[in-house]
């Protein structure tokens, strides 16, 4: 069945992702993925980092505990641990100073803005970007038919807004892309399901070769500003 992204009521957001399991998924995949990308970007441990659409915290307090001066900002309220470094609010009208952080890493969020709200969402986030630092995004890919934004997999269609494509992201923020890895992001249940059903190891599409096009299913690219 095709289905589009929802947005989540404010009384499961809580119940959804501030759960052990969900805090203890962004923890790890802050260490084994989003650390080492901010590493090998050049933003070492002290470099101010902003969570756009940090959901439950668990990656400021992660980044926190590796010396980054991590901040983040959602709609929701994040775990009690994350609060001290957390602001509400939303990524087109970011409460940061001009060239306030050296990274803005948005993962699996920019799906879920309004259509006509992701341009003012990607000019605050190059806003807020010193010169010369990076904006690492992840999202489905439009072009492939499946993500994982489900109880197992949803079928979405190209035609449809609400996933984008690497060039359309390019347009969006008015910069080249560069790919990055999958590897140490996915590893939990839903990608693990579909290589399972399907017989083939789902690591077979981190290839750079495959990382731009329609045989990818999820984006993960760095601009620099």
């Amino acid at each position: 069945m095709l289905g589009a992204l929802t947005e989540i009521p404010a009384e499961d957001f809580k119940n959804l992702y501030h759960s052990p399991a969900e805090v203890t998924k962004t923890a790890r995949r802050t260490r084994e993925w989003t650390l080492p990308q901010l590493r090998e970007a050049g933003v070492s441990s002290g470099g101010s980092v902003l969570s756009l659409g940090c959901g439950n915290g668990a990656d400021l307090v992660t980044m926190r505990s590796e010396g980054y001066a991590a901040q983040g900002i959602d709609l929701y309220p994040p775990i009690p641990e994350a609060q001290p470094w957390f602001k509400l609010g939303s990524g087109w009208e970011l409460p940061f100073a001009a060239q306030s952080f050296d990274a803005v890493v948005c993962l699996e969020v920019i799906e879920h803005i309004q259509h006509e709200k992701r341009a003012a969402t990607a000019a605050e986030i190059r806003r807020v970007v010193r010169p010369g630092g990076v904006i690492i995004i992840a999202t489905p890919n439009r072009f492939f038919p499946v993500d994982e934004h489900s109880t197992f997999l949803r079928i979405h269609s190209p035609f449809r807004d609400d996933t984008l494509s690497c060039s359309e992201l390019e347009r969006l923020f008015r910069l080249p892309a560069q790919t990055l890895t999958w590897k140490k992001y996915f590893q939990f249940a839903r990608f693990g399901k579909a290589e399972k059903l399907l017989h083939l190891p789902i690591a077979v599409f981190d290839i750079p070769l495959l990382h731009r096009s329609p045989l990818n299913p999820h984006l993960f690219l760095l601009f620099r500003a």
